[in-house]
């Protein structure tokens, strides 16, 4: 019955759209929170299409996520899943659990010492790090494809001193939800990802990034470093970077990096085994908030990452970067989002499968324009955007029709398909999405 009854609280304050959780419990020692959100994503493209329509209209159900948070005593805990389209995995599961982390006061490394354990977000990256629930864009950019590093399971600290704050993180870098395979190893070094800046009150923490401050009171700063690096350990036949099956970036997908699934041939029928390579992420983010009046604001971001990998096969490097700025005048937000990514000449982007194509190295730009109407602040609210791609590859499939690179980058393997080509072009899109959260 408690459970109907806390189901039936959430429904209506979703309705009602006051509240940013639901209480379930709360006593001296306990207390929990329900929390969830829902949105649905309509997209129109056009796309130069020999074979099928130039005109697409597609609609999904973009996000169905319950939650809880709490703490017992004076450790901090949260629970979050995934449902509906987002948690297509690959190989490995469909368990749909994004966080499940504890946070464990360090009290003899002194007061606002946390140690974070479980699985939760990968501290690199503004955007990577914001939550979906308080953007103002319908999709986050093209910088996103190089430098998302999604969830992992391991241990970080989080230290705040001041205004001064940093976290420091060892992870697996398989990737979450990874079922147990004890296979033989090779040991290499995990994933270490480090995070460090100045933040006057922009962000909770490293962990808890928003997109918009619909609260802000006055003028919020914050600049950070990032970081991470891991020497690939071999794992059975292959290795822990080449079996992630979900939130890859293009330097980890081997659809992409022609060196992260190369291994020696062996003549004497010994099954081979991957090489493994180091890889790293450099990169910087900063975000400045001012009030302008009741109810007014402008808000600006920008980020740029550096990335590379290399093994004994060969080297790869990928660069992007993104500036963004919205004017927000209750209930509506005006935004504009410029992004820019710069693909290595090495990446696995061939045609007929031999040849790396000619267009690999020039910049990927997008530039989109986004309209928010907050209704009931994050609770719902409606997000329109338009985004135009500027020299986006487009791949094109004999008797089947075109993909575009920004939406389905997997389909760059169709390239070793004969009569398959890839094109340089301008892809423009128009966007809504409605959402409702509790």
């Amino acid at each position: 019955m408690k459970r109907i009854a806390a189901v039936v609280v959430a429904t209506l304050a979703l309705a009602l759209g006051r509240a940013d959780a639901v209480e379930v419990i709360r006593n001296d020692k306990l207390s929990i929170d329900l929390f969830g959100r829902g949105q649905m994503i309509g997209v129109g493209e056009v796309v130069p299409d020999p074979v099928r329509d130039n005109l697409r209209v597609y609609l999904f159900l973009k996000q169905a996520r319950l939650g809880f948070r709490g703490n017992f005593e004076d450790v901090k805990f949260e629970t979050q899943l995934a449902f509906g389209g987002e948690n297509a995995n690959g190989a490995n599961t469909d368990l749909g659990l994004l966080d499940f982390v504890a946070d464990v006061p360090i009290k003899p490394l002194g007061d606002g010492t946390i140690l974070k354990m479980g699985q939760f977000r990968v501290p690199y990256s503004r955007e990577g790090l914001t939550d979906r629930g308080a953007m103002s864009w319908g999709e986050r950019s093209i910088m996103s494809m190089a430098a998302y590093q999604g969830r992992d399971y391991g241990l970080a600290l989080l230290k705040r001193r001041g205004r001064l704050v940093g976290t420091a993180g060892v992870f697996a870098a398989g990737g979450r939800d990874v079922p147990q395979r004890y296979l033989p190893e090779t040991l290499g070094v995990p994933q270490l990802t480090v995070r460090v800046g100045y933040d006057d009150g922009v962000d909770e923490d490293p962990y808890h990034v928003k997109g918009t401050d619909l609260e802000l009171a006055r003028t919020a700063k914050a600049v950070y470093l990032n970081a991470l690096y891991m020497k690939d350990t071999k794992i059975g036949h292959s290795t822990v970077l080449n079996v992630r099956t979900i939130d890859k970036n293009l330097l980890v997908d081997s659809n992409w990096n022609p060196f992260i699934a190369a291994g020696p041939g062996l003549a004497n029928g010994t099954p081979a085994t991957l090489q493994r390579g180091d890889l790293w992420f450099v990169g910087g983010d900063a975000a400045l908030r001012h009030p302008l009046g009741t109810g007014k604001a402008v808000e600006t971001e920008a980020e740029v990452n550096w990335s590379g990998y290399s093994n004994r096969f060969g080297s790869l490097h990928i660069g992007s970067a993104r500036a963004q700025a919205a004017y927000r005048f209750d209930p509506y937000q005006l935004g504009v989002r410029y992004a820019a990514l710069l693909l290595d000449r090495g990446t696995n982007y061939r045609t007929g499968g031999r040849q790396y194509s000619p267009a690999v190295g020039s910049v990927i730009h997008e530039i989109t324009p986004s309209l928010t109407w907050h209704v009931r602040k994050h609770n719902v609210k409606v997000v329109a955007d338009a985004p135009v791609y500027l020299n986006m590859p487009v791949f094109h499939e004999p008797a089947v029709g075109s993909y575009v690179f920004a939406q389905q980058p997997g389909q760059v393997t169709l390239l070793a398909t004969p009569g398959t080509t890839v094109k340089r072009t301008t892809v423009v899109q128009a966007r809504m999405m409605f959402q409702f959260q509790f």
